[in-house]
């Protein structure tokens, strides 16, 4: 069976004029949408404080990506 994402939802983000421009830049130069930066970037953030509560894993994988458990990096 192909694999189907699970539908997202819309998160607002407050960024300055300057930070939307840094990581709109920073995303195109990644060769990445910002979005996906960021979700990687917030899944990064978390896996690190999971340690401390002994989870295992991120949420979910997106579309086919493999997910590794939290510290295997």
């Amino acid at each position: 069976m192909p694999y189907v994402s699970k539908p997202m939802k819309l998160v607002t983000v407050w960024f300055t004029e300057e930070e939307k421009t840094f990581l709109d830049e920073l995303a195109k130069t990644e060769k990445v949408t910002l979005s996906k930066a960021l979700r990687e970037g917030a899944q990064l953030y978390f896996e690190d404080a999971s340690k401390k509560l002994g989870a295992d894993t991120w949420l979910e994988a997106r579309r086919g990506e493999d997910v590794e458990p939290a510290g295997a990096a």
